[in-house]
């Protein structure tokens, strides 16, 4: 699951400070904060600074609210139509996934830390165990790390059991929601209000009693009423005096869902599926644009990603000879190999040009080895002088996966190579030398060819020979995850599907990266194809904002510098600016 920030064209000193202080970050990915803040700043005003204006945040967390039931009711039936109101200017997911936990204290401990039960040890209404020295809840960690004016409003026990050793400036335990949301109201309209928690249980005690889910008519009553209960907190807020000079960050989340039983119809069998944890997620200011993050569609996925196109040889992802000698063939019997990519080729170009190599100029006879294109036709693994070809023809703008494998047979070293799975040619390379001192090029490389345009991706190399059956059943596969057989035999593996950056990551236990020279030009796709049957992302929860996710943005929004080091379970995803 991977985000390509997207950064305001209008710059506040904000982000010129932010900027000088951390490197930029194209490439965002779980545990790691948003290190440059520039989709934080004001967008309108380069008179702007930190200092000037003031960051505040309301979180609203609407307990036992069912996302997927939420959306039907906000978007369809317009039964609740200020949340759907806010979407306009929302960052949001209906089909978050909340933690594997059965107490509301554990969601809740997620909710104000940023992480999950194995790290805050918050598994039951005791306590005690709880590792908030390690893990602050957020009123906590503002007070001391920025002296924030924190104020919390509840009718729920268990956040006040969970808060109890908090220093916080405003806190008030009440009786019913209509309470809580009066308290707020007048807590919002301080001019020092700067953090505020709002819990509403009035749709979880009615889902409780009466039943969760589309079919109980008092449980969608509930959800209206909350609705306008959140009408009322965020109107106090737009009401501020000072409103326009603020820059207000609402959080509107579940902290779970609640169980009843879904029509057969929506169930995929995944945890998509299960109602009790389907919460939802919404992040809103009034200069962010809509950003929907739809959950990934299991029964029709597609591959997505962002990729190099690789043009000629003005762009190569390169693995320094130093650091790329576990990719040598070798030349004896015992060195087995399996190397594998995904590749659309765009144009064939002129003669042989070379897409993946380890030797030098690959149009001689080099010790190492090289992917060829074949004469504009096919294409062919090199090894030294020693060919394996295939030579059917490519059609141009479709996916194919390239698979080379170098094996014993019964004392002979031989070479195969599939296409999508399918073996097309073998031959021996007994005794050839596969190793070189050059370094691992991907993309293109020097060779006796030139003119070749393609985009490659998911590329594996495994030092071991993987069965033919294997590589025939799941080629279409793109990714490979930790929990496959072959997993601890991949000694370079790269998604290649980064979307922004210069560096091309390697997941597996090697952690060798490439570097890209020359010219970048990152392309989004996101395609169907009888060739691909994508991969569902191994974490699912993953794939959506999760409640979770909060306390990082939160973290950001109000200035705290260095979150990385928290070590939180917060993923970070990107609002889009308006230039409104």
């Amino acid at each position: 699951m991977m985000n390509i920030l997207k950064y305001n064209t209008k710059r506040s000193k904000v982000y010129k400070l932010f900027y000088a202080v951390l490197p930029l970050l194209l490439l965002v990915s779980c545990n790691k904060e948003i290190e440059n803040k520039a989709h934080f700043a004001s967008t309108d005003d380069i008179k702007d600074d930190y200092s000037e204006k003031s960051y505040k945040v309301a979180y609203i967390v609407i307990e036992g609210a069912v996302g997927s039931v939420v959306a039907t009711e906000a978007t369809d039936y317009n039964k609740m139509p200020f949340l759907a109101s806010m979407t306009s200017k929302g960052l949001f997911s209906w089909n978050s996934i909340a933690s594997d936990a059965t107490q509301d204290i554990t969601f809740y401990a997620d909710l104000l830390t940023g992480v999950k039960k194995d790290k805050h040890k918050v598994v039951s209404d005791d306590i005690s165990g709880a590792a908030f020295d390690k893990y602050p809840l957020i009123f906590d960690r503002l007070k001391k790390d920025l002296g924030t004016r924190t104020a919390v409003f509840t009718s729920n026990a268990i956040v006040d059991k969970l808060s109890q050793n908090s220093t916080i400036d405003n806190k008030k335990v009440l009786a019913s929601d209509e309470q809580v949301v009066q308290e707020a109201k007048t807590e919002l309209k301080r001019d020092d209000s700067n953090f505020t928690l709002v819990t509403l249980n009035g749709a979880d005690k009615v889902g409780k009693t009466q039943g969760y889910g589309p079919k109980s008519a008092a449980y969608l009553t509930a959800l209206n009423t909350v609705d306008k209960q959140l009408k009322e907190i965020v109107g106090t807020i737009e009401s501020r005096l000072n409103y326009n000079s603020e820059r207000w960050l609402i959080v509107v989340a579940s902290n779970r869902g609640g169980t009843y039983e879904l029509d057969p119809i929506q169930d995929d069998h995944s945890l998509y599926s299960v109602p009790f944890r389907n919460n939802f997620v919404l992040f809103y200011n009034n200069q962010f644009q809509y950003k929907f993050i739809e959950r990934v569609d299991l029964s029709d996925p597609t591959y997505d990603g962002s990729a190099i196109r690789y043009t000629g040889t003005a762009t190569s992802a390169v693995i320094d000879a130093d650091k790329a000698d576990i990719y040598n063939l070798g030349n004896t019997v015992d060195k087995e190999f399996t190397i594998q990519m995904k590749i659309k080729f765009h144009n064939r170009g002129s003669l042989n040009p070379t897409f993946f190599s380890k030797m030098g100029n690959t149009g001689n006879s080099d010790d190492g080895w090289s992917f060829i294109h074949n004469g504009g036709i096919g294409w062919r693994l090199k090894v030294k002088g020693t060919q394996v070809i295939d030579n059917e023809v490519f059609n141009l703008n479709e996916w194919y996966t390239l698979t080379a494998k170098i094996y014993n047979d019964k004392g002979t070293r031989k070479a195969k190579v599939f296409r999508n799975g399918v073996l097309k040619a073998e031959g021996s390379i007994n005794g050839v030398q596969g190793s070189s001192s050059q370094s691992l090029k991907l993309g293109s490389g020097a060779t006796y060819g030139s003119g070749a345009s393609h985009t490659i991706t998911d590329v594996r190399i495994y030092n071991k020979a993987l069965p033919d059956e294997y590589i025939a059943s799941n080629y279409c596969q793109t990714a490979v995850y930790d929990d496959n057989i072959y997993w601890n035999d991949l000694i370079g593996y790269w998604p290649a599907i980064e979307g922004a950056g210069n560096v091309l990551v390697d997941k597996s236990k090697s952690k060798i990266n490439f570097n890209i020279t020359g010219e970048v030009s990152w392309n989004a796709f996101s395609e169907r194809s009888g060739s691909l049957c994508p991969t569902a992302p191994q974490n699912l929860e993953l794939s959506t904002i999760r409640s979770v996710d909060a306390p990082v943005l939160i973290y950001n929004w109000l200035g705290i510098l260095g979150t990385d080091k928290f070590n939180l379970d917060s993923k970070v995803w990107t609002p889009n600016y308006s230039n409104n």
